[in-house]
């Protein structure tokens, strides 16, 4: 069990942050995946941060879309998972996970993109690449998750996946609640 302490953010409700990363200010700048629930009935909202780290698969993805290409792959749908690696790796792939059934939500219109606009994202900046996926009320329920990733549609087996997220702690999304999930993957030119 992962020990938390919840930080309040006045209006934008609350985070919950890791004992280790309430310590260690360097380790909240790493959290580079953020999913936003938003109870719909009475506004409450909780901020959850969490690690995506991209795959092999994922950084041949990047490479192959800088360079005018077609991917081999047309990563565009995130999965939750209940379980998988801890820590997350770059030979993760779909097999690695104990998906959430009806969990796959493809990328928002308009995304991925640079320089995010929406104020949820508090990961996003000019040479970062952010997806965005949104779950309404009606999608779900989708309890104890603890893991996402991004791959292809109606993906099974050992399907590629362009990135992993482990969350800080696992979270719930029931028929009153709404839900975005953030990945950023920052552009280092390492």
């Amino acid at each position: 069990m992962l020990l938390c302490k919840r930080v309040r953010l006045g209006k934008f409700g609350e985070i919950l942050v890791p004992l280790k990363v309430a310590i260690d200010e360097q380790l909240v700048l790493l959290a580079d995946a953020l999913v936003v629930l938003v109870n719909e009935k009475t506004g409450a909202r909780r901020i959850v941060p969490g690690r995506n780290i991209v795959t092999d698969e994922g950084d041949k993805y990047y490479a192959q879309k800088a360079c005018g290409e077609t991917p081999d792959n047309d990563f565009n749908s995130l999965y939750l998972a209940t379980a998988g690696p801890d820590p997350v790796g770059k030979s993760d792939n779909y097999g690695s996970f104990t998906v959430a059934s009806g969990s796959e939500k493809a990328v928002a219109t308009g995304y991925p993109k640079t320089n995010d606009s929406d104020s949820d994202n508090t990961g996003a900046g000019v040479d970062v690449i952010t997806w965005k996926f949104e779950y309404a009320t009606s999608d779900g329920p989708f309890s104890a998750i603890t893991h996402s990733f991004i791959s292809v549609a109606s993906a099974s087996g050992t399907d590629p996946i362009l990135n992993s997220y482990k969350w800080a702690s696992s979270w719930s999304k029931d028929d009153s609640t709404s839900c975005k999930v953030f990945a950023n993957h920052t552009e280092n030119g390492t």
